[in-house]
């Protein structure tokens, strides 16, 4: 038996051979054409076509790694939107108690030393930081001299802090950082509620100790120079709060 093709397609496949041919003859030919003369240099068809794959090239090339890092970027904060607010810092007033220390070596201790719960902040997330502040001044005695020292800790950190004070009275100021956050804060998060959430830490459970550390050299040498200190130490704590959140962009 013999098989015939059908004449339809063998036309086809030779008239497309033949454009492709010819094609290739006209590209070939305005390739070694003359298509621009400056003096003794001539640009040519085949530095044209060259000049313009180059351009194409280099199109795709950006094409291509602008695609690549919008594909990193979206991986890598699985389709989030990134929010930005403001900070706003108050200050509050918390435990605050007085006393007299009668002599040298004398101290008080508080807070969670004592496990006095109204110095624990534990629960509260939003601490921006405290100050434990006390405020003192002498009675008696033949002038100053004096010396006390504050010892703040928290209960996570009972090494803390100490700083010392003396004269007549005075104040002292110990800063306790927990989540002091700057002016603006900026984040990736599914909605403005986890944005929030994501700032928020334990607080602490705040305490330490006041101690008389030492009398003025003339206290006690006669009934008139019998000396004291009065003292109020209080707890001053920072929180923090979102103001103005905004959506940055869609990632």
């Amino acid at each position: 038996m013999v098989t015939r093709k059908p004449v339809g397609t063998q036309k086809g496949r030779s008239l497309l051979s033949s454009m492709i041919g010819s094609s290739l003859s006209n590209f070939e030919n305005y390739n070694n054409k003359e298509v621009y003369s400056l003096g003794n240099f001539t640009v040519t068809g085949r530095m044209v076509s060259g000049f313009a794959g180059f351009i194409v090239i280099i199109f795709m090339l950006m094409v291509t790694f602008s695609s690549a890092a919008n594909s990193v970027m979206v991986s890598g904060l699985g389709g989030s939107t990134a929010f930005t607010a403001d900070v706003i810092i108050t200050e509050n007033t918390g435990p605050s108690f007085s006393s007299t220390l009668n002599d040298e070596g004398d101290f008080v201790d508080f807070g969670y030393v004592l496990e006095e719960v109204d110095w624990d902040y534990t629960s509260n997330m939003r601490i921006s930081h405290f100050d434990v502040v006390v405020d003192w001044s002498s009675n008696g005695g033949a002038g100053g001299g004096r010396q006390v020292t504050l010892d703040a800790s928290s209960q996570n950190n009972t090494a803390g802090e100490s700083q010392n004070n003396g004269g007549n009275g005075g104040t002292i100021t110990i800063l306790w950082p927990v989540n002091q956050l700057p002016e603006t804060v900026s984040d990736t998060a599914d909605d403005t509620d986890a944005f929030l959430v994501s700032f928020e830490t334990e607080g602490e459970w705040m305490g330490g100790k006041f101690t008389y550390t030492s009398e003025s050299s003339l206290a006690d040498t006669t009934p008139l120079t019998s000396e004291s200190i009065d003292y109020t130490i209080t707890l001053i704590y920072y929180t923090w709060e979102f103001e103005n959140i905004r959506e940055i962009a869609e990632i």
